[in-house]
């Protein structure tokens, strides 16, 4: 039997796997700031260190201007009694494409005791909800902050109470940020629908102090408070500006003309601003609203058969004035009405090489896509029950609701 060779020794080679490599804590800020909310609220869990980084103010300004180079909008999508927040990006307007309503029920409004949105800004959406008592007329009404990208939202905030004693008087409000002093402000305006009386009175909350201040008001009336949503304020840089009307006295008559309100968040003091030249509000169809149109404040407003975008080149100076675009009523679509009173269409967004404007059409409840270069428009495909008049700018952020 032939004997087997004696076993040799095993010579393993000794391994030392050499050190992970380390990332600066700079570049791993970079890295993570470019990732989307859902993945950044997961990364929380990898280490405390992570967790830590994420949830640092710094580290969420980053990430805001970033999220900020990849805008989206928001509407309210209405179905069973019910309101939806639905957040889609800007890229899917400009391509005509479908808009997926969100399926998840922390994107409704009912289950957070709220009634509609008042505005958005950084990613942060502000609430309102209210209970009326039938009997005595005094509604109460309050706030609540939401980020729907984190599902973070606050505790019924800012109650308000508003006692409307005869059935006329008008309460809107609208959500503004102080870059000055990164302060979340809402403005509540108060006024009675009476035109002899053209005064608003102005209250003021800010999120952090939790408490309404009443600021001095102005004597004009804006039209958000007859309106509502087809009027809101407008945000531009810090200020917020309301298309207005107010009383023009002279010796034998009273007129009343259309003017801009602009709030300076930082004072909280208000300038008027006067319309263009060249806008005559004898013989308007419709009323003038503003819009914000890459970064100016634009005027609109229609003149027999066509439509008028002027655009403040310079904000504040009423001689910088300019028109901007100007189209008949059948390039985009619609058959023009003598003397309708309500707003037909109101610009939303301008696409970045300026040639798409993006129009809501209050009167048929669609959106229009309209080619400026070309003078082509077209109707978006968005299924119905999109509520136009409430498409707003959105960004997803990590701004804290607190």
């Amino acid at each position: 039997m032939a004997t087997q060779p004696p076993k040799l020794p095993c010579c393993r080679r000794k391994f030392n796997p050499s050190p992970p490599p380390i990332l600066p804590n700079e570049l791993i800020t970079d890295i993570l700031s470019r990732l989307t909310v859902k993945y950044l609220m997961q990364m929380k869990c990898v280490s405390k260190s992570w967790n830590i980084l994420i949830s640092d103010p710094i580290f969420i300004n980053i990430h805001l201007n970033r999220s900020e180079l990849n805008p989206q909008f928001s509407l309210i999508y209405s179905h069973n009694n019910d309101h939806s927040f639905v957040p889609f990006p800007v890229s899917l307007l400009w391509e005509n494409g479908s808009i997926n309503i969100p399926q998840d029920p922390s994107y409704q409004l009912n289950n957070k005791n709220c009634n509609e949105i008042v505005g958005s800004c950084n990613g942060l959406v502000c609430l309102a909800g209210y209970s009326l008592n039938e009997i005595t007329r005094c509604k109460n009404i309050w706030l609540r902050f939401w980020n729907p990208a984190t599902r973070a939202i606050s505790d019924k905030l800012g109650y308000f109470f508003y006692y409307d004693k005869y059935r006329f008087e008008s309460c809107e409000f609208t959500f503004g940020y102080d870059n000055s002093t990164e302060t979340y402000k809402v403005m509540a305006l108060r006024s009675g629908l009476d035109r002899t009386l053209s005064k608003t009175d102005v209250k003021v909350f800010s999120l952090g102090d939790n408490v309404w201040r009443t600021i001095q008001g102005f004597s004009a009336i804006p039209l958000q408070l007859y309106f509502s949503h087809e009027y809101d304020g407008v945000h531009l840089g810090c200020t917020i500006n309301w298309m207005a009307f107010q009383k023009v006295f002279d010796r034998d008559d009273t007129t009343e003309e259309f003017v801009i309100v602009s709030l300076d968040l930082s004072t909280e003091t208000f300038t008027r601003l006067m319309p263009p030249e060249n806008y005559n509000n004898d013989g308007d169809h419709i009323f003038p609203n503003i819009c914000v149109l890459m970064d100016s404040l634009c005027f609109s407003y229609d003149k027999e058969t066509e439509f008028f975008i002027w655009r403040m080149t310079k904000f504040g100076d009423e001689k910088s004035w300019s028109q901007f675009l100007k189209f008949r009523y059948h390039n985009v679509g619609i058959d023009f009405e003598l003397g309708h009173p309500h707003i037909k269409l109101t610009p939303f967004h301008l696409s970045e090489d300026g040639d798409t404007l993006l129009l809501a059409n209050h009167a048929q409840d669609s959106a229009i896509l309209y080619n400026c270069r070309n003078n082509i428009a077209k109707k978006t495909r968005i299924i119905d029950k999109i509520c136009w008049f409430s498409i707003r700018d959105y960004v997803e952020s990590l701004v804290p609701t607190c």
